[in-house]
Parts: structure tokens; C-alpha cells; sequence
């Protein structure tokens, strides 16, 4: 991951429609040039109840959100955290999008360049069976544990990007660099 800036981002959401869930757990790791200059992460008051279903699957239920802040207390935060950055997430598009509808619904906008992980690894490395965060940890030996908590999947992500890095090269990993105007003309 050397010489860029990069945020590694993940949220989890109460639902598996990003238009529509809300975010009630969000991790970002900073990472300068190959070096993790530090990480965050915070549950978040969704405001509405965590479906059974995202229950299971995270492990994060409506006591543990109880106390956690509303978005718009963490709004800020997350602008500065990314500020200047490339967000890498793993189908970060699902990520960006949760992201900008909490964003909107406090009348801001986050737009910054984006870097997915599981389009680089559909693009550098065809022909597996699956491509999502676990099975791309289980082939490249990386370990991964409580998937669906944010920051053991941003962790997983920046694993994995360095790996694509170190087999295919910096420059050629950033060439999936998608900028927000080209995102908005596609």
C-alpha cells in the first residue's frame, strides 16, 4: 500500500439493502504509504431496531446500540478520517452508498475516490468460485475472524489489498481507483 492514502473503510447496517438500512457500526483504518497511522470504529444508534436476521449475522443486537451514538455524532469523524483518501472497502459500493444516504440525511455529502477489493480480485485473479471477503481470506491464507463485525472486516480488506499489491504491483492495483465524477457519469 505504499504511496498512497487510504481509509479502509466497512459499515454494517440493518439491512442488506444499502439504500434503506442504517449504519449501526462503522471502522476505518488510515493507512499512509504502506503504514497504518491509525484506526476507529464505533457502533452507531440505527434508530430503529436490528432485524433478527442482521442479528445473526453480525452479532450486534439493539442493547449493545443502546448507549452508541447517532450518525450525525460520528458524521464529522468519518469526514476527517477520510479526508484526502481513497476508500477501499470490500463491494465498497454497498459501503458508499449507506454512506450517503446517512450522510445526506444530515444534509452533507461525502464524495471521495473509492478502491474496491472484490472488483481488483475479479480483475487480477479469475477464475475462483467466490469472490467475497472470506473466501478471498481462505485463499490467500489470511486470517479472518467475527466476519460481519466492521473493523475485523476493514482489517480483512487491507490484508487482502496488499496482497493484490504485492502480487500485481502498486500501480496496476491502483488503476481500479474509481474518482467520484467517473462514478457519477458510469
Amino acid at each position: 500500500m505504499e504511496r498512497s492514502r487510504l481509509a479502509i473503510l466497512d459499515v454494517e447496517t440493518t439491512s442488506g439493502d444499502p439504500t434503506v438500512g442504517r449504519i449501526m457500526e462503522v471502522a476505518v483504518i488510515a493507512v499512509d504509504d504502506g503504514v497504518e497511522r491509525l484506526r476507529w470504529e464505533s457502533l452507531v444508534q440505527p434508530r430503529t431496531r436490528v432485524p433478527g436476521f442482521i442479528r445473526r449475522l453480525t452479532g450486534i443486537d439493539d442493547g449493545m446500540l443502546t448507549e452508541a451514538p447517532v450518525f450525525v455524532e460520528v458524521v464529522r469523524t468519518l469526514q476527517t478520517l477520510t479526508q484526502d483518501r481513497i476508500i477501499v472497502g470490500h463491494n465498497v459500493r454497498f459501503d458508499m452508498t449507506a454512506i450517503a444516504h446517512e450522510f445526506a440525511r444530515t444534509g452533507l455529502v461525502l464524495e471521495r475516490p473509492t478502491l474496491c477489493t472484490e472488483r481488483l480480485a475479479r480483475r487480477l485473479v479469475p477464475g475462483l468460485p467466490h469472490y467475497n471477503l472470506g473466501s478471498l481470506c481462505r485463499h490467500f491464507g489470511i486470517p479472518y475472524r467475527s466476519a460481519h463485525r466492521a473493523l475485523n472486516d476493514a482489517e480483512a480488506a487491507a490484508a487482502l489489498l496488499q496482497r493484490l499489491i504485492a502480487a500485481h504491483g502498486h500501480e496496476h492495483v491502483m488503476q481500479g481507483v474509481v474518482h467520484p465524477a467517473r462514478a457519477q457519469r458510469a
